[in-house]
């Protein structure tokens, strides 16, 4: 399926992400996503032919939004490689931050997920964004700034799981820092720039060599 996406397109996914995210993919009906979106069932079908590639889509378009961040990063000419490091941490977690209903999805609906035809396709363009990021780490290695054979999958592992669990235990951090649990913008102005410069200090600290 295309990358590239109508208006019309993009207003049904929106629709469809949050219903995904709320009621869950198997509760959710083409009729409740037509009703969100203000569109008939037919053009659903028209567009995406079932819910299940409709849900393909969305993945599809999510990750190619970020594969397109990181490569502006990864490719910058002026930014110095642990920059780049610090630049990457930075989009995740914003990123996450602006498509809060998007992640609920990816967390609630990992079976869905496990339809071979659907994981295959997502997971080639997650492996391209990863192969970015590996080649990022790679340049600075090259350029001995970072340490030679870090274990990438592992540091990768490290900061998206803490991303994840921050994202996902926000009631008990919002408890921990005294912040009102229904207060969203001040769990993003108090934790987010605190889990920024956590995360890029653990990373710098694996990746840069002693004298660097």
């Amino acid at each position: 399926m295309s990358a590239t996406f109508t208006q019309k397109q993009l207003e049904i996914m929106e629709a469809a992400v949050q219903l995904f995210a709320g009621k869950g993919f198997d509760n959710t009906s083409v009729r409740d996503i037509a009703k969100a979106a203000d569109v008939n069932v037919a053009m659903i079908s028209y567009y995406f032919g079932s819910k299940e590639k409709l849900l393909e889509a969305i993945f599809i378009k999510y990750v190619t939004t970020m594969r397109g961040k990181l490569e502006e990063i990864v490719f910058a000419h002026d930014v110095t490689p642990a920059e780049k490091i610090d630049r990457i941490i930075e989009t995740y977690i914003d990123t996450i931050a602006a498509n809060r209903h998007f992640h609920l999805l990816m967390v609630r609906e990992q079976g869905v997920m496990k339809n071979k035809v659907m994981y295959d396709g997502v997971k080639s363009l997650k492996l391209k964004n990863t192969s970015l990021i590996k080649s990022a780490i790679k340049a600075g290695a090259k350029a001995g700034i970072f340490k030679k054979n870090v274990d990438i999958t592992i540091l990768a592992l490290t900061v998206f799981g803490t991303i994840n669990q921050a994202f996902n235990t926000q009631r008990f951090l919002c408890e921990q820092y005294r912040i009102d649990p229904d207060n969203e913008a001040e769990f993003l102005k108090v934790i987010i720039p605190r889990l920024k410069v956590h995360l890029k200090a653990v990373v710098r600290s694996y990746l840069l060599v002693a004298d660097k």
